[in-house]
């Protein structure tokens, strides 16, 4: 595809305008906080995972008390060599649906997965198969079961773990960025396949990010859901406070989740009225018509957990005093080149009304060479 190229535009601001612009970014520089946060920049994977034969997915197929194979593919995709761990994982729903590899604490059908290795070593660009076993329970029922194998650059993992010496007399936490990548498995076992969805709880929620509306869902069945639209309105008497159209990503069965979604503005102690529908991908639609109450105690909840953000102690004039410090630097760097712009001005004007000099003299042609050139013209004629 060809490249579009970029139009480039340069100008010459005048004097006055760079003494604006000079005011303001120093205005600027002043009320700058001192130290920002900000998050690392993504890293290019050095690692892929996949599962043996090109497949997004692995589907096994068994039942109750049986041992299945499996294999995925480990890449190294950087130009070094690189360590990578591979953990079982259960899968469950995220809050926003969706799935959530789970590595700790496993639970699930991660307990019944077996690495042949649980640390890989690859050259730069090579490839490795790892083996996998699955030994499924003489307990297990329900038609369909969900785990998942992540793999994370072991180098990565261990920065995280030690981020390394801190700024010092700076207080805060550091961000790390970790690349996952992740195979789900699908265990298939005999029986129908069944898709239901419950609405546990609706509810006013209070966290620092602010107030937001959380509907608890529990899936149910035997296989998963592959989306689920949302649609609701929250009123109050007869004003509509919050509409929301939305979709719920994949929903496993038997991982409960609290969907949650943000409200607009702070609530008032009171009752509101929430109204709606959830039609999930192959399942029964869910109907919401449920009343909620904020509580004096939820509206004291949402003041401390969303404290007001700390400023400078103001002085007697009611700004801080490095607020009026600034002011005053940028009003005199712009009268000074106010002042400089008028000289100019002044100069130009009396350029304008001084007689015009006398024109340079340059060496005129000969009369009379035109003359004799024009009679030998006649003459040729």
């Amino acid at each position: 595809m060809a490249t579009v190229p970029t139009a480039m535009t340069t100008s010459r601001l005048p004097i006055g305008a760079v003494a604006v612009l000079a005011s303001l970014a120093l205005a600027a520089t002043a009320t700058a906080p001192a130290t920002a946060a900000s998050p690392p920049a993504a890293k290019r994977p050095t690692l892929a995972l996949s599962a043996t034969g090109g497949s997004s997915a692995n589907l096994l197929r068994g039942r109750p008390g049986r041992v299945l194979h499996g294999a995925v593919t480990v890449s190294n995709v950087s130009r070094h060599r690189i360590a990578v761990r591979l953990q079982p994982a259960d899968i469950r729903n995220a809050a926003n649906g969706s799935a959530d590899y789970t590595t700790t604490k496993l639970s699930q059908a991660g307990r019944w997965l077996r690495l042949s290795t649980r640390t890989v070593r690859l050259a730069a660009k090579s490839s490795r198969r790892i083996a996998y076993t699955v030994r499924i329970p003489q307990s297990a029922r329900g038609a369909s079961h969900y785990a998942g194998i992540v793999a994370v650059d072991a180098a990565e993992l261990a920065a995280a773990k030690s981020p390394g010496k801190r700024a010092q007399g700076r207080a805060g936490f550091t961000i790390s960025r970790i690349n996952r990548q992740a195979v789900p498995i699908t265990i298939r076992l005999p029986g129908p396949l069944t898709r239901k969805l419950t609405l546990r709880s609706v509810k006013l929620d209070v966290s620092a990010a602010g107030a937001g509306l959380v509907l608890g869902l529990l899936p149910r069945g035997t296989v998963l859901m592959q989306s689920a639209p949302v649609k609701l309105r929250v009123s109050r008497g007869k004003a509509t406070i919050l509409r929301n159209s939305s979709t719920l990503g994949q929903l496993f069965p038997g991982s409960k989740l609290d969907y949650r979604i943000a409200w607009n503005g702070r609530p008032t102690k009171g009752d509101y009225l929430v109204r709606g529908v959830i039609r999930p991908k192959g399942a029964a639609p869910v109907y919401i018509n449920q009343s909620i109450t904020f509580t004096p105690a939820k509206v004291k909840e949402l003041k401390r957990e969303t404290p007001p953000v700390a400023q400078v102690a103001p002085s007697k004039d009611g700004l801080p005093m490095w607020v009026w410090l600034a002011l005053g630097g940028a009003a005199a760097l712009l009268l000074t080149l106010s002042l400089a712009v008028w000289r100019l001005a002044r100069r130009g004007r009396r350029t304008a009304e001084a007689p015009a000099p006398a024109p340079l003299m340059h060496a005129l042609p000969d009369p009379d060479s035109h003359d004799q050139d024009d009679r030998h013209d006649r003459s040729a004629a």
